[in-house]
């Protein structure tokens, strides 16, 4: 029985692998080709690359502004839905830290390593891919990151030991920056007061994807193990990118080079005293989410609840409502109210951590406090980067980067955290850490 099983997974391993190879091949095939083309006439690029430099490095607008190079209502509907398929790869991994410790034989702890690897990957993508999008165009740097998606993906489903996954892991983060990419050119298409209702449909998505990947990869590990969820991803990339052909170009351009952009962070950084206070807000509230989304997992599967991996999948359908209370936020963004909602947002993180740590044996007040969590994550989340957004238009992509990476950043300590302090103080003790976090976000909100 033995040898049968082994040659049956090695069979559907091949099977596996096999047709993640066929995906990216044809992949190539239908979108790499000739996307160069899209690139150079879209909104008159070959204008903006003859028209002189500029000392500041900001280059002329295009010819076409918003007025033509506007997105419809089902643009950025897909423009939503790409940047959930996207943010997911980066999440399927919590929900199946035990069978990942099981089939590579490591700890609970290493394996809980794996949610913040995969996060420095995206940080590293946030800072080093995203100012791309102000100078090589969106079209060029969507093809870019799709390819190497899709060789992160075929890493990880393949992988037969933990350091192939840790490193596929890496690679798969920092090419999962797409949501942070479509967030800056979509702010950059449409009028300035509907940059709000914009960036929070974007952003719904953006966490839809969160929630569907832990139901998602909970789910398919009970069927079909956890390979499978990875291959998914694969064809989901495809389908993605196929629907964002035919986005128009954002309107602004930059003449500096690469490494010119790369300098200009810190003293942007500098000079916006609103964009680091969003930056921080947000951090230290994203550092408690995944404190609790890391140790939640272990905690509910551990002996204590007993949990199978599909239910601790399933606990992140909370996150539906969570999304549904971005997309009602949008028109107050649109009035001014992002402090406002950050402090509001940060409270209730407070609150439902609270909640779950101090009466963790029910799972009620579990499912009470991931709901509140979520939702408060999702608020604050699109609230401060709407802020952000806002200090230099002509510089979005560039405060994007500065406000996500300082986001992640501080997500990737909370992964990590969240692994090694419940293995060393517990449950109790690991959401009362998370609920300061989020205490201190909303300190620091009401401050800005």
């Amino acid at each position: 029985m033995k040898l049968c099983s082994s040659a049956t997974a090695t069979k559907n391993r091949r099977v596996l692998n096999s047709t993640i190879i066929h995906l990216i091949y044809y992949w190539h095939r239908k979108l790499v080709f000739d996307l160069d083309i899209i690139y150079l006439h879209s909104r008159g690029m070959a204008d903006v690359r003859q028209a002189p430099k500029r000392l500041d490095g900001v280059g002329p607008k295009t010819a076409d502004t918003s007025d033509r190079a506007g997105l419809g209502s089902r643009q950025v509907a897909w423009m939503s839905i790409a940047a959930g398929v996207s943010v997911a790869n980066i999440y399927y991994v919590q929900p199946l830290l035990r069978p990942l410790a099981t089939s590579f034989a490591v700890s609970d702890a290493l394996a809980g390593l794996l949610p913040m690897i995969t996060m420095v990957g995206y940080a590293a993508g946030l800072l080093l891919v995203v100012p791309v999008l102000e100078r090589a165009g969106l079209h060029r740097l969507m093809r870019w990151l799709n390819a190497g998606r899709l060789i992160a993906l075929a890493l990880a489903a393949s992988a037969t030991g933990y350091p192939v996954f840790a490193a596929a892991s890496v690679l798969l983060g920092a090419t999962s920056v797409l949501a942070q990419i479509l967030m800056p050119a979509a702010a950059s298409l449409v009028p300035p007061e509907a940059v709000g209702r914009t960036t929070a449909r974007i952003t719904a998505g953006l966490f839809g994807g969160i929630v569907g990947a832990r139901v998602i990869a909970g789910a398919l590990d009970g069927l079909l193990g956890w390979r499978p969820v990875y291959a998914l991803s694969a064809l989901a990339t495809l389908v993605v990118h196929l629907a964002l052909r035919r986005l128009p170009e954002p309107p602004l351009r930059h003449t500096l080079g690469y490494r010119a952009l790369l300098r200009s962070l810190l003293p942007l950084l500098r000079s916006e005293r609103g964009l680091r206070r969003a930056a921080l807000t947000a951090a230290a509230g994203f550092a408690a989410f995944n404190i609790f989304w890391t140790a939640v997992t272990l905690y509910v599967t551990g002996p204590t609840h007993g949990w199978s991996t599909t239910g601790a999948g399933l606990l992140g359908l909370v996150g539906v409502v969570g999304t549904a209370t971005v997309l009602a936020t949008g028109r107050f963004l649109d009035r001014g109210a992002q402090r406002g909602l950050a402090v509001v947002a940060a409270g209730v993180m407070a609150l439902g951590l609270l909640i779950a740590g101090l009466w963790g044996l029910s799972a009620g007040a579990l499912i009470l406090g991931a709901l509140l969590l979520d939702s408060g994550a999702r608020v604050s989340n699109v609230a401060n980067q709407t802020h952000a957004l806002r200090q230099r238009p002509e510089a979005r992509a560039r405060l994007n980067t500065l406000y996500m990476t300082t986001y992640f950043a501080a997500g990737s300590v909370g992964s990590a955290a969240g692994a090694l302090l419940f293995a060393h103080i517990g449950w109790t003790l690991t959401t009362l850490a998370a609920a300061a976090l989020a205490a201190l976000g909303a300190t620091l909100a009401a401050r800005a």
